[in-house]
């Protein structure tokens, strides 16, 4: 009985984060919670996070394989965006993340992921709403290093969880004047070298608490995120682009007030 449960644990969060890292509605929000109304423990709800994460960078990291190579590589003096504009994009969040890493994991509990999902909403709906009417960047590959850095500071915002990560950075991206469609695929590559490298972090800082037992759970909660992630991306990455940041940002007050009454 107890190995069932430890599997249909692996599988609920392999299947949340699959399906959630791909809207921005904070995958790490919706894992906490849920690992709590399940009764999963902090430390192994943590573990788990590291896993599935893992696996949904994994599929990111296949779907976008051709542009990534196409924006390190590319030749074409009239493309700007380059390694470097990845490079600069990801440093306020690395950089942060390192000097208040213990004081983030403080901020994992329900009540925080409550206020979270609640101010993300808002700037959501604030990204929607004062947007420029017309896209300035219609293109990857014409992101200034000033849109980079400005986005990658934004991106920062989702060192507290439940804030969203690629809501940071998707609406700030609009707020800049790239065209959304534009602004999703470069926040989704963006996130390959943060998200594994935010893993591998983790494992390091929590390998003490790992359940040699336990191990088959984590590569099964790996497995399902990983090929989850590969069939559910395209459809949801198509979803993020045609709905209005609104329509997140309300989905994100009901999920906070669920939390409220529940807990």
């Amino acid at each position: 009985m107890f190995y069932i449960y430890q599997i249909l644990n692996s599988i609920i969060i392999g299947l949340i984060e699959g399906i959630s890292e791909f809207l921005p509605i904070s995958s790490t929000g919706h894992i906490i919670i849920i690992s709590h109304w399940i009764g999963i423990s902090n430390k192994e709800t943590e573990i788990l996070k590291i896993f599935v994460q893992f696996g949904s960078s994994v599929a990111i990291l296949i779907f976008f394989s051709k542009k990534i190579i196409n924006l390190i590589l590319s030749k074409n003096k009239k493309n700007q965006t380059k390694k470097i504009h990845i490079l600069i994009s990801i440093i306020p969040t690395v950089s942060l993340g390192l000097i208040f890493y213990h004081d983030i994991k403080l901020l994992f509990t329900p009540k925080n992921i409550t206020i979270s999902l609640i101010l993300g909403g808002i700037f959501l709906i604030f990204c929607e709403l004062f947007k420029p009417k017309k896209s300035k960047t219609n293109s990857i590959y014409n992101i200034s290093l000033f849109q980079s850095f400005i986005i990658g500071c934004f991106e920062s915002m989702c060192l507290y969880p439940g804030f969203s990560r690629s809501g940071s950075t998707v609406g700030s991206s609009m707020l800049l004047g790239i065209k959304k469609s534009v602004a999703i695929n470069f926040s989704f590559i963006i996130s390959i070298p943060l998200t594994m490298g935010a893993s591998f972090l983790d494992l390091l800082k929590n390998i003490n608490n790992i359940n040699i037992f336990f191990i088959p759970y984590y590569f099964i909660s790996f497995f399902i995120s990983l090929i989850i992630s590969l069939f559910s991306i395209k459809k949801l990455i198509l979803l993020f682009n045609k709905i209005s940041l609104n329509f997140f940002g309300l989905y994100r007050f009901i999920v906070a007030g669920l939390i409220y009454f529940i807990n």
